[in-house]
């Protein structure tokens, strides 16, 4: 592996099991010296002793609680070196001393390289060329299919390497600054295809108001994520435009965010308003299960139907929304659209259900902290005056804030 890159230029880590993808991971240290990119070899191998040229051992992953693959115990070396591999590239990264990292590898090498990326800063740059490419949803990690095995320089691999590089160097390249203006405080807000011609208007009263909003896709993913960068102090208030992950979770539906969905907010004390937007939404697989054969239903996109929430499915939302806001520490309203929560769950819609929907607000009246306002409003969610409505009511919550100006 030869070095050409200036002593001052940006270094990235090179992930890779060196004992079988040595030549690889060499060849692609070279094309990113090529490109003025100074390459950090990390050996991820599960056994053996690393090469002298590795800028981080396997014993120095050990350190950290990496362990060998001996016997059976492949996956829990493989877990053990992964997330040893992150708290070194944490360390790294925190010290200034990497400005990016690369992984390459079949299964074993692409595994490791994607879970000890993923605690990694978001905008932080994260490639990984690997043949078993799965992206989560949750993470800005660049997934580069290898389309054929990491297993010898043959021309394929090479032009795939080749680009990855290039990808990871124009990533980590300096560039100019021009005059900044300082970041706007941002909100976080999530939003379905159903919800979306409300959402949009929610989103622009926001935006209208001087603040960034990113909005997350509730597929289960989406919803995650939020609630990670949540925690991660990324917002200063959230809109939950969109609660459908929550009965997907109770009734076993695909976009699932899971058990801890709508407990970062309250954790971190930041204002919060709660729509029980696409709460009547159950996106599942075809055929329609067995469970929901009586209900109504909806083909959204050809291979997903959505199916109708019940009344007994609504109360149980309500109940979850209840018990995660309870140990909420900061401002929480929920605000409920009596015309509809979905552009399905309207009059003459598929999905309308007046007392599926009441038995939501029932519910939760119930079951609510005393001290968190439900409002209603006769709208439906999609109404351009409820989703300003909605905006409104979070913005009231927010601190007052100064105009942005140019960074010095």
């Amino acid at each position: 592996m030869s070095d050409t890159a200036p002593t001052d230029a940006p270094s990235v880590a090179v992930l890779a099991t060196l004992d079988t993808k040595g030549p690889e991971a060499r060849f692609l240290a070279d094309e990113l010296s090529a490109r003025g990119v100074r390459p950090l070899l990390v050996d991820i191998a599960l056994t053996g002793s690393s090469p002298a040229d590795a800028a981080v051992s396997r014993a120095q992953l050990a350190q950290r609680g990496a362990t060998d693959a001996s016997g059976d115990d492949r996956t829990t070396a493989m877990e053990t070196t992964a997330d040893a591999a992150a708290t070194v590239l944490g360390e790294l990264i925190s010290a200034g001393a990497i400005g990016g990292v690369i992984g390459i590898g079949g299964g074993t090498g692409g595994w490791i390289s994607q879970r000890a990326f993923e605690p990694l800063p978001f905008g932080f740059p994260k490639v990984v060329v690997t043949t078993v490419v799965k992206a989560s949803g949750e993470n800005d990690i660049v997934l580069i299919p290898s389309v054929v095995d990491v297993a010898g320089l043959n021309g394929l691999l090479t032009t795939v390497l080749r680009n990855a590089a290039a990808a990871l160097a124009g990533m980590v390249a300096p560039t100019e600054s021009h005059a900044a203006v300082i970041p706007r405080p941002t909100l976080a807000m999530t939003m379905f295809g159903v919800t979306t011609a409300g959402g949009d208007v929610a989103r622009a009263t926001l935006e209208q108001a001087g603040y960034d909003v990113v909005v997350f896709h509730a597929t289960g993913a989406g919803g995650r994520t939020m609630e990670r960068l949540i925690s991660d102090g990324r917002f200063v208030g959230v809109l939950d435009w969109t609660t459908t992950e929550i009965t997907q979770n109770l009734t076993g539906g695909l976009c699932d965010a899971g058990p801890n969905r709508l407990e970062a907010a309250g954790a971190a004390g930041i204002p919060q308003v709660i729509v029980p937007g696409a709460l009547d939404v159950i996106n599942v697989l075809p055929p329609i299960p067995a469970q929901f054969a009586d209900r109504a239903h909806h083909w959204h996109l050809p291979t997903v139907p959505l199916v109708r929430a019940s009344a007994d499915d609504s109360a149980r939302a309500a109940w979850f929304v209840a018990a995660k806001l309870a140990s909420a520490t900061g401002p929480a309203a929920v605000l409920i659209p009596e015309g509809g929560f979905s552009s399905l769950d309207i009059a003459g819609g598929a999905f309308a259900d007046a007392a599926a929907d009441a038995a939501f607000q029932s519910a939760l009246r119930d079951a609510l902290r005393s001290d968190i306002p439900v409002l209603t409003s006769p709208l439906h969610i999609n109404d351009a005056a409820f989703a300003r409505e909605a905006a409104q009511t979070l913005l009231a919550m927010l601190p007052p804030r100064s105009e942005p100006t140019e960074k010095e």
